[in-house]
């Protein structure tokens, strides 16, 4: 079935799971951020990823390809924005900023994102393709919009964190050929690795053993989606897997309820049936 797939298809597809690893990821992080300090969670989670990373490398192109990248400065740049974002975003949340007015500021990347690729990339965005964008986005303002909300510091550090997003993203297109799937996780997880334990001088707590099933769960989902998100972003236009990244509001509304006991309202399941319908719609539109 999986060869049956358009490229275009297969990238959606890729980063679906990407974005999928990526909130449960959130959700081990938010549990996490109860008992330990931002760069605590930073370099067990990355250090894990790059341990799990190197487990799986048969399977991703293994290790000797990966080192002989001749991309070295993009991987490392990829590695320095998201150790930037994971910062600002545990950072905005651990001083209060809520998780729906957090979404409402991140989901703005996909517009940024298929804005920013035009000049740098020379990508034409079809009508169909902002039509499926805006109703996507739609649904995030239906499940989240708050009119009453005023802009607060937590809130800066999370724009802040956008628009690094939108650098990481754009940074995964001149890795689509001659790179591995290993050198999607493996460079930027050894990169945080390096900068977290050197920032922290040194003094990284070590996790309690009951908790070190929580850190391994999160370093896998991150590595899963860093190789999927950016698998898709390399294969497929951004206009089209950008809006994917909606579909994390579903898994937010999911994880919350059976985790940590959020009840959603009626608006936002109503978010969250738009935003499923821009996803299909997205898939079953594109040809390769």
């Amino acid at each position: 079935m999986f060869q049956r797939l358009t490229t275009t298809q297969k990238g959606i597809l890729a980063a679906f799971l990407g974005f999928s690893g990526f909130s449960f990821a959130d959700a081990c992080a938010k549990w996490l951020g109860a008992y330990y300090d931002t760069m605590d969670i930073l370099f067990w989670t990355y250090l894990i990823c790059f341990i799990f990373g190197l487990c799986i490398s048969p399977w991703l192109g293994g290790v000797r390809e990966t080192l002989r990248t001749k991309k070295l400065i993009i991987h490392v740049c990829r590695g320095a924005c998201a150790l930037v974002i994971g910062v600002l975003v545990i950072t905005s949340l651990s001083q209060g900023l809520p998780l729906a007015t957090l979404y409402t500021v991140l989901f703005l990347s996909p517009f940024l994102t298929t804005i920013a690729a035009i000049p740098a990339y020379k990508e034409h965005v079809s009508f169909k393709s902002w039509l499926i964008i805006l109703i996507g986005f739609s649904g995030v303002l239906v499940a989240f919009y708050d009119p009453d909300a005023s802009i607060s510091l937590e809130a800066v550090y999370a724009l802040c964190a956008l628009v690094f997003i939108v650098g990481l993203w754009l940074l995964a297109r001149p890795l689509a050929q001659g790179e591995t799937l290993l050198s999607l996780s493996f460079y930027p997880s050894l990169t945080t690795v390096i900068l977290t334990f050197g920032s922290s001088f040194f003094s990284i707590e070590l996790p309690e053993l009951s908790h070190v099933p929580i850190f391994i769960l999160n370093g896998m989902f991150v590595t899963f989606g860093l190789t999927g998100i950016f698998y898709g972003f390399s294969h497929a236009p951004y206009a089209i897997v950008a809006p994917v990244h909606y579909s994390q509001i579903i898994w937010a509304l999911i994880l919350g309820y059976f985790i940590f006991s959020d009840i959603p309202d009626l608006r936002m399941l109503a978010g969250a049936v738009i935003i499923i319908s821009s996803g299909i719609m997205l898939v079953f539109s594109q040809e390769d």
